[in-house]
């Protein structure tokens, strides 16, 4: 086994500084790795170039290996320097995918990404999700296959397989038609798209009645998934809303799995591109991309700001306006706004909570999609809003049906379950004033109204 140099030493001990088990393991690497800093010179404020230099120094202490992809060590045509990642990517997705821009650079910057997400904590997952049918879905995930470090070569298979695949090395997995599968094997693929976003995640598993630890991360696309994301899978995940495309805006070209010549020279570049370049590891995040929508985009913003100022402004823009319209667009939001509309309308306080939900689907504003709901993530089949998601929805924002009488009426009226006005004026001035999605807040979406 080759000697470590000493920046691979010193991540050792910070790994165990920052992630040990007791707090006396703790205690002690973090008086070494004070130690180390002192012994060569250092401060903390170099530990991040520290650490890139060990990933540098662990990549190149591997053993070489014969490219898992022919494709790998092809040449290409773009040694010019004005040529970048993402600029290539976004280029020839254009000729092949019907995209609003925002969606288009996300996707872009993601397929970048997973040539080099090792170098990173966290690999977000990406969904492509459309209302109407014939959308582009299948074809987003033809297109990245074609340009994603490693992709599975099944459309589909069980949560087994794929992590047997991700075992076998760094990947990325592409699936397709994940809500047309039985519910015990989505709940399997669940778990692996919730766990496998974080570096070093293993799952144990037996094996011919041996322990064996099993590598599950890696970068995760899904295409066509109906009910497949539940709130937990949402967390890590860039939800894109596919266009279906008109007669104007129908892409330039066919996908044709027979003629990629155009796609597999971009894939080279972004091969030879990966092994040499210099990322910021922690750039700096647009205002309001903290916590885990900070953890998200890290890597994409690392890629976007590498290829340049422009690159960099519109990957912050497309980030911002991602994590704005999810804020904005939450249901229970918008109902906690539709609810204050119904409410003027109807000149009546309280509500039956069942007209209240008949209300909701006659509404005829541009957000108004009750009668085409697509559950709280977003991702579901679209139905007409029912009794019980409406009340779970209200529940988020502190509203729960009463035992009510008719106005006016006073004790001789017949009681039964509604709202009223002050439940919902006071969810609107909880969670709807200046920072969250007020009445007069625009509506931001990633893609165009139908």
């Amino acid at each position: 086994m080759p000697k470590k140099t000493p920046a691979q030493h010193f991540k050792a001990l910070y790994a165990l500084y920052t992630g040990g088990a007791t707090p006396g393991e703790r205690d002690s690497a973090k008086r070494k790795v004070d130690a180390w800093l002192k012994r060569h010179g250092k401060t903390e404020a170099d530990i991040l170039s520290i650490l890139q230099a060990a990933f540098a120094d662990d990549a190149a202490a591997q053993p070489p290996s014969s490219p898992s992809d022919p494709r790998d060590t092809k040449p290409h045509p773009y040694e010019d320097p004005q040529f970048t990642p993402v600029g290539l990517v976004h280029g020839i997705i254009g000729k092949y995918l019907t995209m609003t821009p925002h969606v288009a650079v996300i996707y872009s910057l993601w397929i970048c990404f997973t040539h080099v997400y090792l170098q990173f904590r966290i690999a977000p997952r990406l969904a492509l999700v459309s209302e109407l049918p014939w959308s582009g879905k299948s074809v987003g995930l033809d297109v990245a296959k074609c340009l994603m470090l490693r992709p599975n070569p099944e459309v589909l298979g069980t949560a087994a397989a794929i992590a047997d695949f991700v075992d076998e090395g760094p990947c990325t997995i592409g699936l397709d038609e994940l809500d047309l599968i039985e519910p015990e094997a989505r709940r399997a693929l669940q778990l692996l798209w919730n766990v496998g976003h974080k570096r070093g995640v293993k799952r144990a598993l037996m094996v011919k009645g041996r322990r064996k630890l099993v590598n599950l991360h890696a970068p995760m696309m899904a295409a066509g998934i109906g009910t497949f994301l539940a709130p937990t899978q949402m967390s890590r995940t860039y939800i894109l809303e596919m266009e279906r495309y008109t007669e104007e805006t129908k892409s330039e070209r066919e996908f044709d799995e027979y003629d990629t010549a155009d796609l597999d020279a971009v894939y080279s570049y972004l091969r030879h591109w990966a092994a040499n370049v210099k990322l910021d590891l922690k750039p700096a995040m647009p205002p309001g991309v903290i916590a885990r929508a900070a953890d998200n985009a890290r890597g994409l913003l690392a890629i976007a700001h590498a290829c340049g100022p422009e690159w960099g402004r519109r990957g912050d823009e497309a980030i911002t306006f991602l994590l704005a319209k999810e804020q904005a667009e939450r249901p229970e939001i918008v109902m906690v706004r539709h609810g204050l509309v119904i409410f003027d309308a109807l000149e009546i306080d309280p509500i039956r909570s069942t007209r209240f939900n008949q209300e909701l689907k006659r509404l005829d504003l541009p957000d108004a999609r009750w009668t085409r709901y697509r559950g709280p993530s977003g991702t579901d089949y679209a139905h007409p809003i029912e009794m019980h998601e409406q009340a779970q929805l209200l529940e988020r924002v502190g509203i729960k049906s009463e035992r009510c009488r008719p106005p006016g009426e006073g004790r001789r009226g017949r009681q039964f379950r509604g709202y009223t006005r002050a439940q919902f004026e006071e969810a609107h001035r909880k969670y709807c004033t200046p920072g969250g999605a007020g009445p007069g807040a625009p509506r931001l979406r990633l893609v165009t109204p139908d």
